[in-house]
């Protein structure tokens, strides 16, 4: 810990530091190699994960009225970034028992309109994409994986094997290995990469030297402050010191607007990647404790009878992002978890734009659209795997939900 609180010192108080250097280079070279699993694939770092897939959708050719298919159960940074790209979101439902739509169902929303597919690995749970490429083979359609929440390929020990034209990834505060902020783009099309790398080129970077400073002093902070028990009232002041300005927080309200706010297209920049060198370093420790809890979490949870069969659907040994699970009092889980300092949370706050009455119109949704991922948005809460996390937590964890949850039968 020390050493990233001297790194982040640094970057704080000479927000320029290593300007000039190919530390990003260097970057999206490793991570390529270490989580992704082939160093040979061009990779480019973004300031934002959700930057990365508006960059993709513009390399793919998107245009006004361009359909884009994506699951209705996500967060609502993939149709703010397709409605900024110029796009039009079609959504589909999830398959019944599962996390994601089907192939079928997605191969019934194709129109000739269709420009690409968004393919989500949700929770981790490993994605069937290449019959999705089968799918769209003869099809002028960009096949985009979205792995912000993928740990590893069943068929790729400890690594993620992409197959669609390109995968983008986050790595804000709880994803699979955080920079505070931070995104990545991989691309097996290379002819995607090159018009992506050109658009990425023309991004301003006016703004390194603040976001610099700024992320840094969001790092700082978390680190020295953030622990599990003060993790509720750490939320509230950072999202008050972003309402106020005094950092750039994840999400702006500006993002939610007509007009692509000031700063939102934006590379990676130093600091980024010192980090996020220092997080490939520990990948496969990382991966395996995430592994050893998935486990110990698919082990208990049926005999509260949950269903986990959905979360091994997409691999033999699954390593999970999380683990979901769907209960009727959500508000006084997450409050009694909060309390104790338990490392139960819930992917959504505030339900994502795209469902919800007074903006769904706007992000092309109308409500009841897709019922199924309505009801698990309002019903969701998940157990975490961070490397964070240790055993005796999670069993703690098990006993909250065995003794005060109400479980809503999936």
């Amino acid at each position: 810990m020390a050493n990233n609180i001297f790194t982040l010192l640094r970057f704080l108080l000479r927000p320029g530091y290593a300007s000039g250097t190919n530390l990003v280079d260097k970057y999206q070279r490793t991570f390529a190699e270490v989580v992704v699993g082939n160093s040979s694939l061009p990779t480019l770092a973004f300031w934002r994960g959700r930057v990365a897939l508006w960059t993709t959708l513009r390399a793919a050719g998107l245009s006004k009225d361009d359909e884009v298919i994506l699951p209705a159960y996500t967060c609502d940074m993939l149709p703010v970034a397709i409605r900024f790209a110029g796009g039009r979101c079609v959504y589909v439902d999830v398959e019944s028992g599962r996390f994601n739509p089907s192939v079928q169902q997605i191969a019934d929303a194709i129109t000739e309109r269709t420009r690409a597919i968004i393919c989500q690995h949700t929770y981790g749970v490993v994605q069937p994409v290449r019959k999705l490429t089968s799918l769209i083979a003869s099809r002028p359609i960009t096949l985009i994986e979205d792995c912000c929440q993928l740990i590893s390929s069943d068929y790729l020990y400890n690594g993620i094997a992409t197959a669609g034209d390109a995968a983008f990834f986050s790595t804000q505060w709880s994803k699979p290995f955080s920079t505070g902020l931070g995104g990545m783009a991989v691309y097996s099309n290379r002819e995607l990469y090159t018009e992506a790398r050109n658009i990425l080129a023309s991004f301003s970077r006016k703004q390194d030297r603040q976001q610099s400073r700024s992320l840094s002093l969001q790092l700082l902070l978390h680190k020295l402050t953030v622990h599990p028990r003060t993790k509720p009232l750490i939320a509230r002041l950072y999202r008050w010191a972003q309402r106020s300005g005094i950092i750039q927080g994840t999400t702006t309200a500006e993002e939610y607007g007509d007009d692509i706010p000031s700063g939102y297209l934006a590379g990676a920049i130093n600091v980024q990647a010192v980090l996020g060198m220092e997080q490939l370093s520990q990948w496969s420790e990382n991966v395996e404790h995430r592994r050893m809890l998935t486990e110990f979490y698919l082990e208990r949870l049926p005999e509260l009878n949950v269903d986990v069969s959905g979360l091994k659907a997409g691999a033999d040994n699954p390593v999970l992002w999380a683990i979901p699970l769907f209960v009727e009092n959500v508000d006084e889980i997450l409050g009694r978890a909060g309390r104790a300092g338990l490392p139960i949370a819930s992917w959504f706050g505030p339900p994502p734009v795209h469902i919800v009455p007074p903006t769904a119109k706007r992000y092309d949704y109308h409500m009841g659209q897709c019922p199924r991922s309505e009801w698990m948005v309002a019903k969701e809460i998940h157990l975490e795997t961070s490397p964070k996390i240790t055993l005796k937590q999670a069993e703690k964890a098990i006993e909250l939900i065995q003794k005060y949850a109400r479980i809503a039968d999936f």
